[in-house]
C-alpha cells in the first residue's frame, strides 16, 4: 500500500531539472561505477534520451553528463535527510550489480539508524537472515581484504570465512597469502572457503 502511494506521488512530481543543479547524494551505497557500462548507457541516452526519470539514479545522472545533456527528467520529493538516505539505500540494494561490500555497508547504515534489525532487513529485501548476517560481517573486514572482495578477487564464501577472525589474523592472512606482491608464502587466492578455514 505504501509503495503504491509513493509511486502515485512520484508520478505527480516529475520535472525537468538542469544537470548543473543536481548533486550526487552521499547516501548512495554504490561507490563504484563501471566506466564501460556508463559509456554504453551514455550512448543509449544520446540516442533515446532518459526514458525513466531519475529519483535514486546516480548512474543515469553520470551517463547523462557524459551524453552532454543539459536537463534530465527527475522525481522531486520533499523528504527529510533520514528518509532520503533510507530511500537511496533501499533503491540501490534492489539492483543486481551491487557488490557484497556495498551491501554490507548499506545494511550496516540501516541497522545504525535504529529502525531496522536483522529480521526486518531480511523481510524488507527478501533475503534470509543468514544472508543479511553474513553481509553485515563483511563490515568487519580490514580494508585490504574488503577491496579484494569488492574487486571480485575473493569469493563471498572465502571472505565470510576470513571475517570470522579479528584484525590481527586478517592482516596476517592478507600479508602472507593474499597480497599481490607477497611471494614469500603461498597464495590463497582461488582457494575454497573450506581450504582457507583449514589453513587458518
Amino acid at each position: 500500500m505504501a509503495t503504491e502511494k509513493f509511486q502515485t506521488v512520484a508520478e505527480n512530481n516529475i520535472v525537468a531539472v538542469a544537470l548543473a543543479n543536481v548533486q550526487p547524494s552521499n547516501y548512495n551505497p554504490r561507490k563504484y561505477f563501471d566506466e564501460t557500462s556508463l559509456a554504453e548507457l551514455a550512448e543509449s541516452i544520446r540516442q533515446q534520451g532518459v526514458i525513466q526519470p531519475i529519483f535514486c539514479g546516480e548512474r543515469r545522472y553520470r551517463a547523462s553528463l557524459m551524453a552532454g545533456l543539459e536537463e534530465i527528467p527527475a522525481v522531486v520529493l520533499n523528504v527529510s535527510d533520514e528518509t532520503a538516505e533510507e530511500m537511496a539505500i533501499t533503491e540501490n540494494l534492489q539492483r543486481q550489480d551491487v557488490t557484497p561490500m556495498e551491501e554490507a555497508n548499506a545494511y550496516q547504515k540501516l541497522m545504525e539508524s535504529g529502525r531496522y534489525d536483522v529480521q526486518s532487513l531480511a523481510v524488507q529485501f527478501g533475503k534470509s537472515e543468514s544472508y543479511i548476517r553474513t553481509r553485515l560481517k563483511f563490515a568487519s573486514l580490514i580494508p585490504e581484504i574488503a577491496l579484494l572482495l569488492e574487486q571480485d578477487e575473493l569469493t563471498v564464501s572465502v571472505a565470510a570465512e576470513i571475517c570470522r577472525y579479528g584484525e590481527d589474523i586478517q592482516r596476517e592472512v592478507y600479508i602472507k597469502h593474499l597480497k599481490e606482491e607477497s611471494m614469500l608464502y603461498s597464495s590463497w587466492r582461488g582457494l575454497k572457503a573450506a581450504e582457507v578455514a583449514k589453513y587458518i
